[in-house]
């Protein structure tokens, strides 16, 4: 692999070459550096502590997290009371945390639980819950929400219904969507997957032929893009609200190479834009790519791409971004008898947090943006 200590001159010409290679996708010079964000891997409820923030935000280098143990599906209600031991810890989080960079921290709500469209008392539970969400998120000074949209249990077709639930689901969405941005106004709202991406409807014949293709060398069934229609009224509905900023956080670029970074941010942008009738500007929309670098699995640490080709990818990623890049932890793959997977971290470990910082000081001296203090 590449010597991880060779000039930053070179790696500020790879940089500028990740500028060119993006085209349009790249925002101007002199703009912000997007925030890395970290999918799971922490848990506030037994990590909220000096060693763990000093652990995430200087040795590792992300600069927030999805967090799981708040609200993590749509049956929890956190509540309203401020003096309560879940508030008091998400704020406790929130103050550690951000003495060491980690400042942008997000309530992730994921769908580990079915929903019945057809319960008007649970759609309305649903909402307000959300709105306590919200609440707390503001409370404890996090940036906002982040909505999975996974259907880890059949929520958007199937079993859970057809298009003559869309119209409800649209009205639901509206209704969480307003209940979570009076709660928290100037909130950061975050929606994941790319959920138009898992439906044909907004699928280029391109695209449509490489996931077949894909399909019949994997030995795979091909997807099932009925499990996510009833994603496109939802988010129809939740992005009616005026929202500070919307960020889509894509999947589809879990194993893209770099110089398709640029391209699928645009592709997820313009998506929207015609989902809505309105720019992706007039949404404050933008598109964060993801990448999925360490653990396979739960419990397998090892790693899906080497230093050096994850270096590539995620400096594209920065190039291609505005506000964020994340990187999907899959349990503890990132930390050493973490909370949800014990054992050492693959053997080239020290490289992938290389690859973060040098990055990261790469896109501050590329952007003329001020450079961090880590």
């Amino acid at each position: 692999m590449d010597n991880p200590h060779r000039s930053m001159s070179n790696r500020l010409a790879r940089m500028a070459l990740c500028v060119l290679l993006a085209g349009a996708w790249y925002p101007a010079f002199g703009a912000q550096c997007p925030k890395l964000l970290m999918f799971d891997g922490v848990d506030l409820r037994t990590q909220t502590n000096a060693g763990q923030a000093a652990y995430w935000g200087e040795t590792v280098g992300v600069q927030g997290f999805f967090l799981n143990n708040v609200m993590a599906h749509w049956r929890v209600d956190v509540g309203t009371d401020p003096d309560s031991k879940l508030w008091q810890k998400a704020s406790r989080f929130q103050s550690i945390y951000s003495k060491d960079g980690v400042t942008d921290n997000f309530i992730k709500v994921a769908l580990y639980k079915a929903h019945d469209w057809h319960d008007k008392r649970e759609n309305d539970a649903v909402v307000k819950r959300f709105a306590h969400a919200a609440m707390l998120a503001r409370h404890a000074g996090f940036k906002g929400m982040a909505l999975d949209l996974e259907p880890y249990k059949p929520t958007w077709g199937g079993p859970a219904g057809g298009p003559e639930l869309a119209s409800t689901v649209e009205q639901e969405g509206r209704a969480i969507g307003e209940a979570m941005h009076k709660a928290y106004p100037g909130m950061t709202l975050i929606v994941l997957p790319d959920v138009l991406a898992q439906t044909h409807r907004y699928d280029t014949l391109v695209q449509r032929f490489k996931s077949k293709v894909h399909d019949m060398k994997s030995g795979t069934p091909p997807p099932r893009y009925d499990a996510y229609e009833l994603s496109v009224p939802f988010v129809r509905g939740l992005l009616s609200v005026p929202w500070k900023h919307v960020v889509i956080a894509m999947e589809q670029t879990y194993s893209r190479n770099a110089e398709g970074m640029g391209p699928s941010a645009q592709r997820s942008r313009d998506s929207y834009e015609k989902l809505m009738g309105r720019s992706a500007e007039a949404m404050n929309l933008t598109a964060s790519p993801g990448l999925w670098t360490l653990g396979p699995t739960q419990r397998d640490k090892s790693a899906r791409e080497t230093p050096t080709r994850f270096e590539q990818r995620l400096e594209a990623a920065y190039a291609a971004s505005k506000r964020y890049v994340w990187i999907y932890g899959k349990g503890s793959a990132w930390q050493t008898d973490g909370p949800y997977a014990p054992g050492p971290v693959n053997a080239d470990f020290d490289q992938y947090l290389h690859v973060i910082h040098q990055v990261r000081a790469s896109c501050s001296s590329a952007r003329g943006a001020p450079k961090d203090r880590r």
